[in-house]
Protein backbone atom coordinates (compact mmCIF):
# COMPACT_ATOMS: atom_id res chain seq x y z
CA UNK A 1 0.00 0.00 0.00
CA UNK A 2 1.15 3.54 -0.83
CA UNK A 3 -1.29 5.45 0.77
CA UNK A 4 -0.41 7.30 3.99
CA UNK A 5 -2.89 10.16 5.39
CA UNK A 6 -1.14 13.46 5.51
CA UNK A 7 -1.30 13.29 9.56
CA UNK A 8 0.03 10.04 9.31
CA UNK A 9 3.19 10.81 7.79
CA UNK A 10 3.88 13.94 9.39
CA UNK A 11 3.12 11.44 13.08
CA UNK A 12 5.76 9.00 11.33
CA UNK A 13 8.13 11.85 10.37
CA UNK A 14 8.15 13.62 13.95
CA UNK A 15 8.43 10.04 15.65
CA UNK A 16 11.61 9.03 13.61
CA UNK A 17 13.37 12.11 13.85
CA UNK A 18 12.37 12.67 17.87
CA UNK A 19 12.86 9.41 19.29
CA UNK A 20 15.07 6.44 18.92
CA UNK A 21 13.54 4.34 16.06
CA UNK A 22 13.13 0.69 16.57
CA UNK A 23 14.11 -0.95 13.41
CA UNK A 24 13.90 -4.45 12.02
CA UNK A 25 16.25 -5.48 9.15
CA UNK A 26 15.32 -8.83 7.61
CA UNK A 27 18.06 -10.61 5.15
CA UNK A 28 20.88 -12.66 5.32
CA UNK A 29 24.08 -11.22 7.11
CA UNK A 30 27.24 -12.80 8.35
CA UNK A 31 27.91 -15.52 8.89
CA UNK A 32 26.08 -16.14 5.64
CA UNK A 33 28.72 -14.88 2.61
CA UNK A 34 28.72 -13.02 -0.67
CA UNK A 35 27.54 -9.57 -1.16
CA UNK A 36 24.26 -9.43 -0.91
CA UNK A 37 24.85 -10.60 3.30
CA UNK A 38 27.89 -8.38 3.07
CA UNK A 39 25.67 -5.30 1.94
CA UNK A 40 23.03 -6.22 4.58
CA UNK A 41 25.71 -6.34 7.70
CA UNK A 42 27.07 -3.43 6.76
CA UNK A 43 23.96 -1.72 6.10
CA UNK A 44 22.76 -3.13 9.94
CA UNK A 45 25.78 -1.79 11.80
CA UNK A 46 25.57 1.72 9.93
CA UNK A 47 21.51 1.82 11.05
CA UNK A 48 22.63 0.48 14.79
CA UNK A 49 24.73 3.51 15.35
CA UNK A 50 21.33 5.99 15.85
CA UNK A 51 18.76 3.18 16.12
CA UNK A 52 17.76 0.43 18.46
CA UNK A 53 18.37 -2.34 15.56
CA UNK A 54 17.37 -5.90 15.35
CA UNK A 55 18.39 -7.99 12.66
CA UNK A 56 15.82 -11.14 11.65
CA UNK A 57 18.22 -13.83 9.59
CA UNK A 58 18.07 -16.85 8.34
CA UNK A 59 18.29 -20.46 9.62
CA UNK A 60 18.07 -21.10 5.98
CA UNK A 61 18.00 -19.16 3.10
CA UNK A 62 18.35 -21.43 -0.13
CA UNK A 63 17.49 -25.30 0.12
CA UNK A 64 20.49 -26.95 -0.74
CA UNK A 65 19.20 -28.55 -4.39
CA UNK A 66 19.13 -25.00 -5.34
CA UNK A 67 22.12 -23.46 -4.12
CA UNK A 68 24.52 -23.65 -6.84
CA UNK A 69 27.17 -22.73 -5.09
CA UNK A 70 29.11 -25.22 -2.31
CA UNK A 71 28.28 -23.59 1.01
CA UNK A 72 26.17 -20.82 2.18
CA UNK A 73 27.79 -19.68 5.00
CA UNK A 74 31.84 -18.20 5.89
CA UNK A 75 33.59 -19.48 8.87
CA UNK A 76 32.79 -16.70 11.25
CA UNK A 77 30.79 -15.19 13.96
CA UNK A 78 27.73 -13.18 13.71
CA UNK A 79 28.60 -9.11 13.48
CA UNK A 80 28.56 -7.69 17.21
CA UNK A 81 27.92 -4.62 17.00
CA UNK A 82 23.79 -5.47 16.54
CA UNK A 83 21.28 -8.01 17.72
CA UNK A 84 20.81 -10.70 15.47
CA UNK A 85 18.62 -13.78 15.47
CA UNK A 86 18.46 -16.44 13.01
CA UNK A 87 15.00 -17.29 12.79
CA UNK A 88 13.31 -17.45 9.38
CA UNK A 89 13.66 -20.90 7.11
CA UNK A 90 13.01 -19.72 4.06
CA UNK A 91 10.54 -22.70 2.62
CA UNK A 92 8.73 -23.47 6.64
CA UNK A 93 5.91 -20.84 6.67
CA UNK A 94 6.30 -21.54 10.71
CA UNK A 95 9.19 -19.97 11.00
CA UNK A 96 7.74 -16.67 9.73
CA UNK A 97 4.90 -16.55 11.72
CA UNK A 98 7.89 -16.96 14.76
CA UNK A 99 9.51 -13.41 12.57
CA UNK A 100 6.15 -11.81 12.43
CA UNK A 101 5.84 -12.13 15.93
CA UNK A 102 9.07 -11.11 17.33
CA UNK A 103 8.96 -8.41 14.97
CA UNK A 104 5.58 -7.06 17.21
CA UNK A 105 7.70 -7.92 20.22
CA UNK A 106 10.60 -5.86 19.50
CA UNK A 107 7.69 -3.01 19.01
CA UNK A 108 9.32 -1.70 15.12
CA UNK A 109 8.97 1.45 13.59
CA UNK A 110 10.12 0.08 10.49
CA UNK A 111 10.98 -3.48 8.70
CA UNK A 112 13.79 -3.34 6.18
CA UNK A 113 13.76 -6.05 3.74
CA UNK A 114 16.75 -6.71 1.56
CA UNK A 115 15.31 -7.83 -2.02
CA UNK A 116 17.14 -9.56 -4.51
CA UNK A 117 15.57 -12.73 -5.51
CA UNK A 118 11.64 -13.68 -6.36
CA UNK A 119 12.71 -17.09 -4.47
CA UNK A 120 12.09 -15.38 -1.06
CA UNK A 121 8.28 -13.62 -2.51
CA UNK A 122 6.00 -15.96 -0.23
CA UNK A 123 8.31 -15.38 2.88
CA UNK A 124 8.68 -12.07 2.51
CA UNK A 125 5.23 -11.43 1.16
CA UNK A 126 4.13 -13.23 4.12
CA UNK A 127 5.77 -11.02 6.73
CA UNK A 128 5.26 -7.92 5.03
CA UNK A 129 1.55 -8.58 4.68
CA UNK A 130 1.58 -9.08 8.44
CA UNK A 131 3.15 -5.92 9.67
CA UNK A 132 2.44 -3.31 7.54
CA UNK A 133 -0.27 -1.87 9.78
CA UNK A 134 1.64 -1.59 12.73
CA UNK A 135 5.15 -0.27 10.92
CA UNK A 136 6.67 1.14 7.74
CA UNK A 137 7.57 -1.02 5.24
CA UNK A 138 10.78 -0.39 3.62
CA UNK A 139 12.56 -2.43 0.94
CA UNK A 140 16.51 -2.16 -0.29
CA UNK A 141 16.36 -3.09 -3.59
CA UNK A 142 19.66 -4.99 -4.60
CA UNK A 143 18.02 -5.46 -8.41
CA UNK A 144 14.74 -4.69 -8.40
CA UNK A 145 14.31 -7.77 -10.80
CA UNK A 146 16.37 -11.07 -11.04
CA UNK A 147 19.23 -11.05 -13.94
CA UNK A 148 16.96 -13.68 -15.52
CA UNK A 149 14.35 -12.20 -17.40
CA UNK A 150 10.96 -13.87 -16.87
CA UNK A 151 7.53 -13.01 -16.40
CA UNK A 152 6.75 -15.17 -13.57
CA UNK A 153 9.57 -13.04 -11.94
CA UNK A 154 7.57 -9.69 -12.44
CA UNK A 155 4.78 -10.84 -11.89
CA UNK A 156 5.87 -12.12 -8.59
CA UNK A 157 7.55 -8.76 -8.21
CA UNK A 158 4.83 -6.56 -8.35
CA UNK A 159 3.09 -9.16 -5.50
CA UNK A 160 5.50 -8.58 -3.18
CA UNK A 161 5.97 -4.80 -3.52
CA UNK A 162 2.24 -4.33 -2.93
CA UNK A 163 3.18 -4.47 0.81
CA UNK A 164 5.60 -1.84 0.56
CA UNK A 165 5.68 1.90 1.90
CA UNK A 166 9.00 3.24 0.68
CA UNK A 167 11.59 1.86 -1.79
CA UNK A 168 15.78 2.49 -1.92
CA UNK A 169 17.58 1.14 -4.85
CA UNK A 170 21.27 1.69 -5.53
CA UNK A 171 21.69 2.67 -8.76
CA UNK A 172 19.77 5.04 -11.24
CA UNK A 173 18.73 2.55 -13.52
CA UNK A 174 16.94 0.31 -11.24
CA UNK A 175 15.04 3.03 -9.74
CA UNK A 176 13.73 3.48 -13.37
CA UNK A 177 12.84 0.56 -14.22
CA UNK A 178 11.11 0.14 -10.49
CA UNK A 179 9.44 3.26 -11.54
CA UNK A 180 8.29 1.94 -14.70
CA UNK A 181 6.54 -1.34 -13.08
CA UNK A 182 5.64 0.69 -9.90
CA UNK A 183 4.71 3.99 -11.34
CA UNK A 184 3.66 5.10 -7.80
CA UNK A 185 6.37 4.06 -5.92
CA UNK A 186 7.86 6.21 -3.52
CA UNK A 187 11.47 5.50 -4.33
CA UNK A 188 15.17 7.01 -3.04
CA UNK A 189 18.70 5.96 -4.47
CA UNK A 190 21.70 6.01 -2.40
CA UNK A 191 25.18 4.77 -3.18
CA UNK A 192 26.18 2.07 -1.01
CA UNK A 193 29.22 2.12 1.59
CA UNK A 194 32.39 0.66 0.09
CA UNK A 195 32.54 -2.75 2.40
CA UNK A 196 35.98 -2.17 4.14
CA UNK A 197 33.91 -2.96 7.32
CA UNK A 198 33.99 -6.67 6.06
CA UNK A 199 37.04 -7.55 4.50
CA UNK A 200 39.10 -4.80 5.59
CA UNK A 201 41.33 -2.59 3.07
CA UNK A 202 44.71 -3.97 4.17
CA UNK A 203 46.82 -2.18 2.04
CA UNK A 204 50.08 -3.95 0.30
CA UNK A 205 52.54 -3.14 -2.28
CA UNK A 206 51.80 -4.12 -5.82
CA UNK A 207 55.10 -6.31 -6.01
CA UNK A 208 54.92 -7.82 -2.45
CA UNK A 209 51.19 -8.71 -3.31
CA UNK A 210 52.42 -10.28 -6.75
CA UNK A 211 55.30 -12.27 -5.04
CA UNK A 212 53.30 -13.84 -2.11
CA UNK A 213 50.44 -14.95 -4.78
CA UNK A 214 53.89 -16.29 -7.00
CA UNK A 215 53.17 -14.10 -10.05
CA UNK A 216 55.94 -13.26 -12.17
CA UNK A 217 53.68 -11.49 -15.23
CA UNK A 218 54.69 -7.78 -15.46
CA UNK A 219 50.93 -6.73 -15.93
CA UNK A 220 47.60 -7.88 -14.01
CA UNK A 221 44.30 -7.80 -14.78
CA UNK A 222 41.78 -9.20 -12.05
CA UNK A 223 37.97 -10.45 -12.72
CA UNK A 224 36.69 -10.90 -9.31
CA UNK A 225 33.34 -12.38 -8.05
CA UNK A 226 31.04 -14.73 -8.78
CA UNK A 227 31.24 -16.39 -12.33
CA UNK A 228 27.45 -16.40 -13.77
CA UNK A 229 26.68 -16.08 -17.29
CA UNK A 230 25.07 -12.48 -16.68
CA UNK A 231 29.16 -11.32 -15.64
CA UNK A 232 30.32 -11.83 -18.99
CA UNK A 233 33.52 -13.35 -18.50
CA UNK A 234 33.47 -15.53 -22.07
CA UNK A 235 33.87 -12.09 -23.68
CA UNK A 236 36.92 -10.99 -21.30
CA UNK A 237 38.85 -14.09 -22.43
CA UNK A 238 38.16 -13.75 -25.78
CA UNK A 239 39.42 -9.96 -25.84
CA UNK A 240 42.98 -11.59 -23.94
CA UNK A 241 44.90 -12.51 -27.61
CA UNK A 242 44.69 -9.06 -28.88
CA UNK A 243 45.77 -7.32 -25.41
CA UNK A 244 48.73 -10.39 -25.23
CA UNK A 245 50.08 -8.40 -29.01
CA UNK A 246 51.12 -5.71 -27.21
CA UNK A 247 50.85 -6.00 -22.99
CA UNK A 248 52.43 -9.30 -21.36
CA UNK A 249 49.82 -9.16 -18.48
CA UNK A 250 48.35 -12.06 -16.37
CA UNK A 251 44.24 -12.09 -16.25
CA UNK A 252 43.32 -13.69 -12.47
CA UNK A 253 39.86 -15.52 -12.60
CA UNK A 254 39.25 -15.27 -8.90
CA UNK A 255 35.57 -16.70 -7.70
CA UNK A 256 33.57 -20.18 -7.34
CA UNK A 257 32.09 -21.05 -10.86
CA UNK A 258 28.11 -21.20 -10.64
CA UNK A 259 28.49 -22.19 -14.46
CA UNK A 260 30.41 -25.30 -15.61
CA UNK A 261 33.82 -24.52 -16.17
CA UNK A 262 34.45 -26.78 -18.88
CA UNK A 263 33.20 -23.54 -20.95
CA UNK A 264 35.83 -21.75 -20.00
CA UNK A 265 38.98 -23.82 -19.90
CA UNK A 266 38.05 -24.91 -23.44
CA UNK A 267 38.26 -21.40 -24.59
CA UNK A 268 41.25 -20.66 -22.90
CA UNK A 269 42.66 -23.46 -24.60
CA UNK A 270 41.55 -23.17 -27.90
CA UNK A 271 42.17 -19.30 -27.50
CA UNK A 272 46.36 -20.69 -26.66
CA UNK A 273 46.41 -18.20 -23.48
CA UNK A 274 46.60 -20.81 -21.21
CA UNK A 275 49.60 -19.47 -19.77
CA UNK A 276 48.10 -15.73 -19.19
CA UNK A 277 45.47 -16.91 -17.29
CA UNK A 278 45.00 -18.13 -14.16
CA UNK A 279 41.63 -19.53 -12.07
CA UNK A 280 41.33 -19.17 -8.58
CA UNK A 281 37.85 -21.38 -8.36
CA UNK A 282 36.64 -20.65 -4.79
CA UNK A 283 35.27 -18.73 -2.68
CA UNK A 284 37.73 -16.15 -1.67
CA UNK A 285 37.54 -15.45 2.30
CA UNK A 286 38.33 -11.95 4.09
CA UNK A 287 41.59 -12.08 4.38
CA UNK A 288 42.63 -13.25 1.37
CA UNK A 289 41.06 -10.32 -0.67
CA UNK A 290 43.33 -7.64 -0.17
CA UNK A 291 46.20 -9.77 -1.90
CA UNK A 292 44.12 -9.80 -5.31
CA UNK A 293 43.14 -6.34 -5.17
CA UNK A 294 46.78 -5.07 -4.58
CA UNK A 295 48.30 -7.20 -6.95
CA UNK A 296 46.67 -6.09 -9.71
CA UNK A 297 46.71 -2.94 -11.97
CA UNK A 298 42.87 -3.09 -12.64
CA UNK A 299 39.77 -5.03 -11.96
CA UNK A 300 37.75 -6.02 -15.23
CA UNK A 301 33.83 -6.41 -15.34
CA UNK A 302 32.69 -7.47 -18.44
CA UNK A 303 29.33 -7.57 -17.43
CA UNK A 304 26.05 -8.02 -19.94
CA UNK A 305 23.96 -6.79 -17.78
CA UNK A 306 24.19 -5.55 -14.35
CA UNK A 307 22.10 -3.56 -11.38
CA UNK A 308 24.84 -2.57 -9.30
CA UNK A 309 28.18 -4.32 -8.44
CA UNK A 310 29.41 -4.54 -5.02
CA UNK A 311 32.94 -5.45 -6.73
CA UNK A 312 33.48 -1.78 -7.64
CA UNK A 313 32.62 -0.83 -4.16
CA UNK A 314 35.51 -3.04 -2.93
CA UNK A 315 37.99 -1.15 -6.01
CA UNK A 316 37.06 2.05 -4.91
CA UNK A 317 38.06 0.69 -1.16
CA UNK A 318 41.55 -0.54 -2.34
CA UNK A 319 41.51 2.57 -5.16
CA UNK A 320 41.96 -0.04 -7.84
CA UNK A 321 40.71 1.28 -11.25
CA UNK A 322 37.92 0.07 -13.18
CA UNK A 323 37.38 -1.26 -16.70
CA UNK A 324 33.80 -2.20 -16.92
CA UNK A 325 30.34 -2.40 -19.40
CA UNK A 326 28.21 0.62 -19.66
CA UNK A 327 25.06 -1.42 -18.30
CA UNK A 328 23.15 -0.86 -14.88
CA UNK A 329 24.61 1.24 -12.40
CA UNK A 330 28.36 1.13 -13.53
CA UNK A 331 27.89 4.89 -14.98
CA UNK A 332 26.65 5.82 -11.73
CA UNK A 333 30.67 4.83 -10.51
CA UNK A 334 32.29 5.02 -13.30
CA UNK A 335 33.12 8.16 -15.29
CA UNK A 336 35.02 7.51 -18.87
CA UNK A 337 38.30 8.23 -19.05
CA UNK A 338 38.40 9.98 -15.92
CA UNK A 339 38.30 7.12 -13.08
CA UNK A 340 37.84 4.37 -15.24
CA UNK A 341 36.61 2.97 -18.83
CA UNK A 342 33.14 2.11 -19.97
CA UNK A 343 32.63 -0.13 -22.89
CA UNK A 344 29.90 -1.43 -24.69
CA UNK A 345 28.68 -5.21 -23.37
CA UNK A 346 29.23 -8.25 -25.22
CA UNK A 347 32.16 -7.09 -27.13
CA UNK A 348 35.55 -8.62 -26.64
CA UNK A 349 36.93 -5.93 -29.29
CA UNK A 350 35.54 -3.02 -27.72
CA UNK A 351 36.83 -4.41 -24.35
CA UNK A 352 40.49 -5.27 -25.91
CA UNK A 353 40.63 -1.86 -26.91
CA UNK A 354 39.93 -0.64 -23.75
CA UNK A 355 42.58 -2.39 -21.60
CA UNK A 356 45.20 -1.82 -24.80
CA UNK A 357 44.17 2.04 -24.23
CA UNK A 358 44.53 1.43 -20.39
CA UNK A 359 47.94 0.61 -20.54
CA UNK A 360 49.11 2.47 -23.72
CA UNK A 361 48.33 5.72 -22.60
CA UNK A 362 49.45 4.51 -18.02
CA UNK A 363 46.09 5.33 -16.81
CA UNK A 364 46.45 3.62 -14.19
CA UNK A 365 47.75 7.15 -11.64
CA UNK A 366 45.13 9.39 -13.15
CA UNK A 367 42.19 6.93 -12.15
CA UNK A 368 43.17 6.35 -8.96
CA UNK A 369 43.70 10.04 -8.35
CA UNK A 370 40.12 10.75 -9.76
CA UNK A 371 39.02 7.85 -7.78
CA UNK A 372 40.35 8.95 -4.32
CA UNK A 373 38.44 12.41 -5.34
CA UNK A 374 35.28 10.61 -5.53
CA UNK A 375 35.19 8.34 -2.53
CA UNK A 376 33.39 10.59 -0.71
CA UNK A 377 29.92 9.44 -2.24
CA UNK A 378 30.45 6.25 -1.01
CA UNK A 379 30.13 7.13 2.94
CA UNK A 380 27.39 6.70 5.27
CA UNK A 381 25.05 9.66 5.61
CA UNK A 382 22.04 11.00 7.59
CA UNK A 383 20.37 11.53 4.16
CA UNK A 384 21.01 7.41 3.37
CA UNK A 385 19.82 6.40 6.31
CA UNK A 386 16.71 8.50 5.98
CA UNK A 387 15.92 7.07 2.70
CA UNK A 388 16.52 3.72 4.22
CA UNK A 389 13.90 4.24 6.71
CA UNK A 390 11.75 5.95 4.45
CA UNK A 391 11.81 9.26 6.50
CA UNK A 392 10.41 12.09 4.10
Amino acid sequence: MFWYSDLGNIFNNLTMLIFIMRVVVIGPVKPFRGGIAHSNTILCRNLAKKNDLLAISFKRLFPKFLYPGRFQKEDSEPASEFKSEFIIDSINPLSWFRAVKRIKEFKANVVVFQWWTTFLVPCYWFIANRVKKHCRVSVVCQNVLPHEESRIHLFLTKLSFRNVHHFVTLSRADEKLLKSIMPKAKVKTIVEPTYEQIVGLKKIAKNKARKLLGIEHEKVLLFFGFVRPYKGLRYLIEALPEVLKKHNCLLLIVGEFWEPKEQYLELIEKLGIKENVRIVDRYVPNEEVPLYFNASDAVVLPYVSSTESGIIQLAYGYNIPVITTRVGGNPDLIEHKKSGLLVKPCDAKALAKAINYFYDKKMEIKFKQAMKEKVHVFEWTEEKERAVLGVE
